[in-house]
């Protein structure tokens, strides 16, 4: 998808609560209603409380809409993910598997706080009942992709 149409399809912020068609966008309520699941054997959520680094909302001092930018070229630069589409502070990502090509959806949420934008995430399977830490790795990728990429922004500035 073409960056110019996904990210001006990323905002404004609208939370309608109806549940999403099976391989469609989901709404930011429906994204936050996944969330509230929690993870699993094969899905991997983020969460405030959570002890673990790579399953904390991650907080960056940039607009959504420059952020949003920051997660479509994060996506871009990682083997085997792809940006499904984007709408409304979400962003819907797809990875691969090495091997056997299986395919996990992870869903971002951009949501403003302040002078920042907090990033919710989840990453689950698509088939099977465990995903091994998976779905754990993808998101520790996307962050460190992410912050490459927010720090690549910010010097680019400078």
């Amino acid at each position: 998808m073409k960056r110019s149409v996904l990210l001006a399809l990323l905002l404004p912020m609208s939370w309608s609560s109806q549940q999403p068609e099976p391989g469609t966008l989901p709404t930011p309520r429906q994204v936050m209603e996944l969330l509230q699941r929690g993870s699993g054997p094969n899905v991997a959520a983020t969460a405030d409380t959570a002890t673990d680094p790579r399953l904390r909302p991650h907080v960056y001092s940039l607009r959504p809409v420059d952020l949003a930018h920051a997660v479509v070229d994060a996506v871009d630069s990682l083997p085997r993910w792809e940006v499904q589409a984007g709408r409304d502070g979400v962003i819907w990502a797809t990875r691969h598997t090495r091997v056997l090509r299986f395919v996990d959806d992870i869903y971002l949420l951009l949501v403003p706080s302040h002078d920042s934008t907090v990033v919710y995430a989840r990453s689950a399977s698509r088939v099977g009942k465990g995903d091994f830490g998976q779905n754990r790795r993808n998101l520790a990728e996307l962050w460190a992709a992410l912050d490459r990429q927010v720090a690549k922004a910010r010097a680019h500035r400078s």
